[in-house]
């Protein structure tokens, strides 16, 4: 599965969530993707410009850091309604309605029945461990929710679960590595006659023996 491919399979639930807590209950593919294919748009839009913020404000040091990603947010619009800079030095105070916005409207009751219909807030009369509501990520009780063992082992070594560790891979015929393996393959072929090195194999010497005897 393509990089591509496999982020759009990871955004389609989130998307179907969100459109199920809005009220709709069907939808046909292709606005299903399209909407993917906007969202993973977007998302891009807004990790290209953090990454480029970043790299602008410190060079030395390009990690992204939270001024980063507040000017990207603005830079796509997620910020409304906002003062422009000249707007906020001329009123002499920093506009943060846009910003105290979008946070209400993450800890506000629209992001919450989001993460219902998800499944990850529980509904009057479901029976939950306290302890672990609102505390997961999505990706995380996802994963457990799909998975019959509930093991995180399944997905060791995949973009989905933690690096797995390396291990030697042994190859059959001896070689004890890959490395060693490409050891062998250069060593035989310095070490081969210089006729060998057209890549054509010499013939038999029952058959090389008797060439003399052949008519052509």
């Amino acid at each position: 599965m393509s990089a591509h491919n496999l982020h759009n399979a990871l955004l389609r639930p989130p998307i179907i969530q969100i459109l199920r807590a809005q009220g709709f209950h069907s939808t046909r593919p292709s606005v299903l993707e399209t909407l993917t294919d906007l969202t993973g748009r977007y998302l891009m839009i807004l990790a290209s410009s953090t990454a480029a913020h970043a790299a602008n404000a410190h060079p030395d040091d390009p990690s992204p850091v939270l001024e980063d990603i507040y000017q990207a947010l603005q830079d796509a619009g997620a910020l409304r309604p906002q003062l422009r800079e000249w707007e906020e030095e001329w009123e002499g105070e920093e506009d943060l309605r846009g910003l105290n916005s979008l946070i209400g409207w993450i800890t506000g009751p629209a992001h919450r029945e989001i993460r219902r219909i998800a499944g990850f807030v529980p509904s009057e009369g479901d029976m939950i461990d306290p302890d672990a509501v609102e505390k997961e990520d999505y990706l995380t009780a996802l994963k457990k929710k799909h998975s019959k063992t509930g093991e995180e082992s399944r997905y060791a070594g995949t973009v989905l679960g933690k690096h797995a560790e390396e291990t030697p891979l042994i190859i059959e015929g001896g070689a004890p590595s890959i490395h060693e393996w490409s050891v062998q393959v250069r060593s035989r072929a310095l070490h081969s006659p210089a006729s060998d090195t057209s890549g054509v194999s010499s013939a038999p010497s029952n058959i090389s023996s008797h060439g003399d005897d052949m008519e052509v």
